[in-house]
C-alpha cells in the first residue's frame, strides 16, 4: 500500500489550531509557554503568531517584568473578534443566544411556539431571532440543538417524538436559506453534553441527562462526545424499565419517559430516572451524572437526591466505583450554549 505524503500546509493549519486551543484553554500564554506546552519550536511559534495577530483573533498584553531582559507578552483570544449563535428547539418553545469567541453569552431571546407548530413556523421564529441577534456582529455560524431523532451529518430531523409532521425535515438547509449562515444541527442532548466538554473538557465518563418535555442523555466518553453511527445515541428516555407499563409515544411500554410523566410527583419521577440510570452506569462504567433541563432547574435538589438514592439502592458499589451526581449550574441555557460551542469548536478547527 502506497504511503501518502505530508502536506506542509496541513501541518501549518494543524499548528495554528493547536496554538489557538492552548491559548483559549489557558486564557493567555506567552510565546515561550506556547512552545513548551505544544512541543513546537519557538521558531515555529514565532512564525504562526503574527498570522493570528493579523487576523484579529489575538491580543497581546505585556506582562510585568521578572528581571533583566525584554518583558514577555501574553497572547489572549480577542473575545469580540467573532461571535457564534446557539439555538434550542423544543416541543413548545425556542431560544437563541449569541456568544463571543470564548463562549461567553452576550444576549439571548426566544419565546413560545404554537401548539402543533410546523417546520416553516419553527424556521421563521428561529431564523428571524438569529438575524436580529447577529445584526452588527461578525457571526461565524448558527448551532441548533433540536428534538430527535435526527441525522446530525445530513442535517435532517427524522421523526421527532411527539411532533407530528416532522418527518425527514431538512432543518439545517432551511435555516441556512433563512439566515445565510452556516448551520450545525444536533440533538439537544448532544448540544447539552458539548456545553460541558468545550473548551476545557470533561475528564470523566459522563452522562448529561436532559429532563424537560422529554428525557434523553448526551454521552461524553473518553473525552469525546459520542453520537453513535446514526447520530442518535442517548435515546435514554425510551429505555424500558416496566415491560407491562403504560404505552409510550415511541410505541414501547414502560419507558423511563412515560413512567416519569405518569409519576405522582417530582421525587417519584426522578426515582424512575434513577432506575434507568442505574443500568446506564453498569453498561458504560459511568463516573459522573449531570442533571440538566427545565425540570431539573425548577427542583434541582429533589432530582439530585432522588437519583442518588436510587443509584445507592440499586448499585451497592465499593467506594472506588461511586458515581458523582450533580446538576448543571447553567440551567436552561445548557443546550443553546452547547449549540454555540459546537460552532466555535468548528471555527477554531479552521480559523479564517
Amino acid at each position: 500500500m502506497a504511503e501518502t505524503g505530508v502536506n506542509l500546509r496541513d501541518v501549518r493549519e494543524h499548528n495554528r489550531v493547536l496554538l489557538l486551543s492552548h491559548i483559549l484553554r489557558a486564557d493567555g500564554l506567552s510565546r515561550v509557554e506556547l512552545a513548551e506546552r505544544t512541543g513546537l519550536t519557538q521558531q515555529a511559534v514565532s512564525k504562526i503568531v503574527p498570522e493570528l495577530l493579523d487576523t484579529g483573533l489575538l491580543d497581546e498584553q505585556r506582562l510585568p517584568s521578572a528581571g533583566v531582559g525584554k518583558p514577555r507578552t501574553a497572547l489572549r483570544i480577542r473575545a469580540g473578534a467573532r461571535h457564534a449563535l446557539g439555538a434550542r428547539l423544543d416541543r413548545d418553545e425556542y431560544r437563541v443566544l449569541r456568544t463571543n469567541l470564548v463562549g461567553e453569552v452576550e444576549e439571548s431571546a426566544g419565546g413560545p411556539l404554537p401548539r402543533g407548530f410546523t417546520p416553516a413556523q419553527a424556521v421563521e421564529a428561529i431564523g428571524a431571532t438569529a438575524l436580529q441577534l447577529a445584526d452588527g456582529f461578525d457571526v461565524v455560524g448558527l448551532g441548533l440543538g433540536a428534538v430527535g431523532p435526527l441525522d446530525h451529518h445530513a442535517g435532517l430531523v427524522r421523526d421527532a417524538t411527539n411532533m407530528p409532521g416532522w418527518h425527514d425535515v431538512p432543518l439545517r438547509d432551511l435555516l441556512e436559506q433563512r439566515t445565510g449562515l452556516p448551520v450545525t444541527l444536533d440533538k439537544n442532548t448532544n448540544a447539552a453534553a458539548f456545553a460541558r466538554l468545550w473548551p476545557h473538557g470533561e475528564p470523566t465518563a459522563t452522562a448529561v441527562v436532559l429532563v424537560g418535555t422529554g428525557i434523553g442523555v448526551g454521552l461524553l466518553i473518553d473525552g469525546r462526545l459520542y453520537r453513535g453511527p446514526r447520530t442518535n445515541a442517548g435515546e435514554f428516555g425510551h429505555t424500558t424499565i416496566a415491560f407491562d407499563g403504560p404505552r409510550c409515544a415511541c410505541g414501547r411500554r414502560g419507558c423511563v419517559e412515560i413512567m416519569a410523566k405518569r409519576a405522582t410527583g417530582t421525587r417519584e419521577a426522578a426515582g424512575f430516572l434513577g432506575i434507568g440510570l442505574a443500568d446506564l452506569v453498569q453498561v458504560l462504567d459511568l463516573e459522573r451524572i449531570v442533571l440538566a433541563g427545565r425540570a431539573v432547574r425548577d427542583e434541582p435538589d429533589v432530582h439530585r437526591e432522588a437519583v442518588s438514592e436510587r443509584l445507592e439502592e440499586l448499585l451497592p458499589l465499593p467506594h472506588w466505583q461511586r458515581i458523582e451526581v450533580v446538576e448543571d449550574g447553567s440551567g436552561e441555557e445548557i443546550v443553546t450554549r452547547g449549540a454555540a460551542a459546537e460552532v466555535l469548536a468548528s471555527y477554531y478547527a479552521n480559523p479564517a
